[in-house]
């Protein structure tokens, strides 16, 4: 008699497949990146499970000393907005703020490529700079993400398995939305 027992991803599943990468918010498809979360909350909240999904989290260390770059960091407001021309620390702290809020700004499963494209610039140039990964905030989670340009940057302590218990989705309203008025029919 044999038992199926759900089982963590082995180790080599727990990165993505070199030369066969999906596309992400900082690696254009087919170059592999690492994305992974400051809690396991997050991490498992990034990948969007269903409800009973069985999600593999690994705990990461890193291999070697990383150096990153912090766009997580104050960001909370949609936009800057200044009635004077303002001094170049205060541009410099919008243009940082702005680049955090494109990093962690959420897509949708339907995205165009381009979406992913200012984000991928600027993650290449770090790359270029001697950088070894970006370090955002996530809408998705409590917590941050982070992304490593070298699949092998961190190594595996533990995997474990996480059943998915509850999904849970707020909603809001637009202002602009509108109504269809509906025909009447002759008697």
């Amino acid at each position: 008699m044999t038992y199926e027992e759900p089982v963590p991803f082995a180790p080599e599943r727990m990165k993505p497949l070199k030369g066969a990468a999906h596309e992400g918010r900082v690696n254009p498809r087919g170059i592999p990146c690492l994305y992974t979360a400051s809690n396991k909350e997050t991490a498992v909240a990034e990948v969007r499970p269903w409800l009973g999904a069985l999600v593999s989290v690994a705990q990461l260390t890193p291999a070697r000393p990383l150096r990153l770059v912090n766009c997580g960091e104050g960001h909370d407001s949609k936009f800057d907005v200044y009635f004077d021309e303002p001094a170049p620390e205060i541009r410099e702290q919008a243009v940082w703020r702005a680049i955090g809020r494109e990093f962690s700004k959420p897509v949708g499963p339907d995205l165009a490529v381009a979406e992913y494209a200012p984000t991928q610039v600027l993650a290449e140039h770090f790359k270029k700079l001697g950088y070894d990964g970006v370090v955002y905030k996530s809408k998705l989670g409590p917590g941050i993400n982070l992304a490593f340009f070298d699949i092998d940057a961190l190594e595996m302590q533990n995997v474990r398995l996480y059943p998915v218990k509850t999904v849970t989705v707020e909603i809001g309203e637009v202002e602009n939305s509108y109504v269809i008025k509906r025909r009447k029919l002759d008697a």
